[in-house]
């Protein structure tokens, strides 16, 4: 397991405060002075422009709650050994829809590493197969599955596994078979019948809502998903985040985007969000269920305009 890492381009400003607000990543402090020099490099971390989430290991402040940062920090921090496992590798193989809160990091059994309490270890005596997965290294889907599902509510395990299923990326006796090579995981018992059951067809989960199928097109893969950031003194969760463009896509639900209360909030929220540079796109229910193609070009549209700006 390795870990490929480059630097990203500066800010044209040569701002490195700029750089920090800009990519949702993890840092080394060398890699900062890279990327600016030792002194501004000290000033940004005095400023708390940039935040130290783990030994020699830094983050955006914009970002330091981000899900994405904080994945690329844990791994950064963990060593090119190291892979995303558990539930944490569910969300980024699209099998949950909200990123835990403790992400999972694979390494071999030998490693003691003393992780603070957001990061979980899983010691392994064999080397498990990863991929690549944007800037993360993560264990396989069948891996992801075994070790996360244990991990998950229960009224939420059930509609993980078909999901998995559902996307392709593994199968019901592809999982199995992957189960036997595993030694020990939670929850064994319920899985290996809840895979014996999707088998027989006996089980299915309910097919997502038309507004996640409206941006699962290439053009749009480099969106994160539930993208929380710093904003005025608040953290927001973004349904999607473009960190090239830094544009939010926000899904508005008619239950929670329609009453005169919810819009003020959602105003200023998406102002506090202009104050960090990040530009909002809403969306409605109608417009998702209705007219996805309508949502695409507008996306679309704004995201070029963006990125020639």
């Amino acid at each position: 397991m390795t870990h490929l890492r480059s630097l990203p381009t500066a800010d044209a400003t040569g701002s490195l405060a700029e750089t920090l607000r800009r990519y949702p990543r993890a840092f080394t402090f060398e890699e900062l002075v890279g990327l600016s020099s030792e002194r501004k490099a000290r000033t940004s971390v005095a400023r708390g422009e940039a935040v130290r989430l783990l030994p020699n290991v830094y983050v955006g402040a914009v970002h330091a709650d981000s899900f994405t940062a904080r994945v690329d920090a844990a791994l950064l921090w963990a060593g090119p050994n190291a892979a995303l496992s558990g539930v944490a590798a569910m969300f980024l193989w699209g099998f949950v829809t909200d990123p835990p809160a403790q992400i999972e990091i694979a390494i071999p059994h030998a490693e003691r590493p003393y992780p603070p309490s957001w990061i979980r270890l899983r010691r392994l005596t064999y080397t498990p197969p990863t991929v690549r997965l944007g800037r993360a290294t993560v264990v396989g889907p069948d891996l992801a599955v075994i070790f996360g599902y244990g991990m998950l509510p229960r009224d939420r395990r059930a509609t993980a596994v078909h999901r998995a299923f559902s996307t392709g990326f593994t199968t019901p006796r592809g999982l199995q078979a992957a189960l036997e090579r595993v030694p020990r995981c939670l929850a064994r018992k319920e899985l290996t019948r809840r895979i014996d059951s999707a088998a027989r067809g006996a089980e299915s989960y309910l097919e997502e809502k038309g507004l996640r199928n409206v941006f699962n097109t290439k053009e749009f893969a480099r969106l994160l998903r539930q993208h929380l950031v710093r904003a005025a003194g608040e953290t927001y969760r973004l349904d999607m985040y473009d960190p090239a463009t830094m544009t939010a896509i926000e899904l508005d639900g008619a239950a929670f985007h329609t009453d005169p209360l919810s819009r003020q909030r959602d105003l200023r929220r998406d102002a506090n969000l202009a104050r960090v540079g990040i530009q909002t796109v809403r969306l409605t229910y109608r417009d998702i269920t209705e007219r996805p193609e309508w949502c695409r070009a507008l996306v679309r549209g704004v995201l070029e305009a963006r990125s020639a700006r």
